[in-house]
């Protein structure tokens, strides 16, 4: 009886080392990666690329299925699914109904430059620190930036004093609900008119309003098309938006799988930097070849109008995203310079 009790424990020693073992790397993980990107956007490109690498170099361990266009829902709802662990990745818009603080990453000329960008966005910058630790109480892992462009105001009629900051422009745009959008849109002189984001070229198609501060060349050659007549790329928004992973999923892969996954997003968003700006140029060509004006700020323009965003719209976004967070992008900002 001794024996046979020493071969039982001994047999299920072994069957419970053989479970824990196959459940922490040696069975096969699919994850579920959503995104609102449509098929012939920007990152689709990155984000098939990303679910590739990882199956590549987990050895077929973790295999990613992705989900564009908004398949497993829109941003929001997205998030929701990704505290609870029900969708493991995301590339999307961050919502901020949690802390005003995930509005950051749109704050006005936060960066004038895809140089400044590449510093003020960087990894281990203030921005994605601050980010993360905001996020990591939600139960949910930042993984980088997905810089989309910079976002610039398309119009079907040409404003008065455009490079004028705090001077009537003398038109009506789309302008969205977030202050972080619709105050700097009011102090530079225009007069907004708040349309969801889904009627855009709608509104601007019946002359509700007369444009738009609210998409990249890219978005506004596909999606907006022959609505406007000129695009002024002016570096008002980065289009920044975030590879976010739940805290849930990343438990389910074993250590040396974790890695991989954090280390294929980090190569993605660096990538997005390049792959954007070069996406940018193409962009700005095909506006230009279809007959829409694009008209690019000069640098000193662009410096104009950011000190003088930076002096009257951030006071005021002081209430919105509270005055230590300003005080500190302020600090950010002033590195450049020195």
């Amino acid at each position: 009886m001794r024996l046979n009790r020493r071969i039982i424990s001994g047999v299920l020693i072994l069957i419970f080392a053989f479970i824990t073992s196959t459940g922490c790397g040696g069975e096969k993980i699919t994850l579920r990666f959503a995104s609102d990107a449509p098929d012939d956007h920007i990152v689709t490109s990155l984000n098939e690329e990303a679910a590739q690498k990882i199956e590549e170099r987990t050895n077929g361990r973790v295999k990613v299925n992705y989900y564009g266009g908004s398949k497993l829902g829109i941003y929001e709802s997205v998030y929701v699914e990704l505290v609870r662990g029900t969708i493991d990745i995301a590339q999307i818009t961050v919502p901020d109904t949690r802390d005003p603080g995930l509005a950051a990453p749109y704050l006005p000329y936060y960066a004038t430059s895809w140089d400044e960008a590449a510093v003020l966005y960087d990894p281990d910058s203030y921005m994605s620190r601050m980010f993360a630790e905001i996020i990591a109480r939600t139960d949910v892992r930042f993984l980088g930036w997905v810089l989309e462009g910079f976002i610039g105001t398309g119009v079907a009629i040409e404003p008065d004093n455009v490079f004028e900051p705090g001077k009537p422009k003398g038109i009506r745009l789309r302008t969205p609900e977030s202050p972080i959008f619709r105050i700097p849109q009011e102090d530079l002189g225009y007069s907004g008119v708040t349309v969801s984001y889904a009627d855009v070229p709608a509104v601007i198609r019946t002359k509700i309003v007369d444009g738009w501060i609210g998409g990249t060349p890219n978005v506004n050659y596909r999606w907006i098309g022959d609505g406007i007549t000129k695009m002024y790329v002016n570096y008002l928004h980065a289009e920044a938006t975030s590879y976010v992973m739940s805290e849930k999923s990343l438990a389910k892969l074993s250590e040396s799988d974790r890695a991989i996954v954090i280390e294929v997003f980090e190569e993605q968003s660096r990538k997005s930097f390049k792959y954007a700006q070069a996406n940018e140029e193409e962009y700005m060509q095909r506006l230009s070849d279809s007959g829409v004006e694009v008209i690019e700020f000069m640098p000193e323009v662009i410096q104009a109008n950011a000190d003088f965003i930076r002096n009257v719209t951030w006071t005021k976004l002081e209430d919105v995203l509270t005055k230590e967070l300003i005080d500190n992008f302020r600090a950010e900002v002033e590195k450049l310079r020195h």
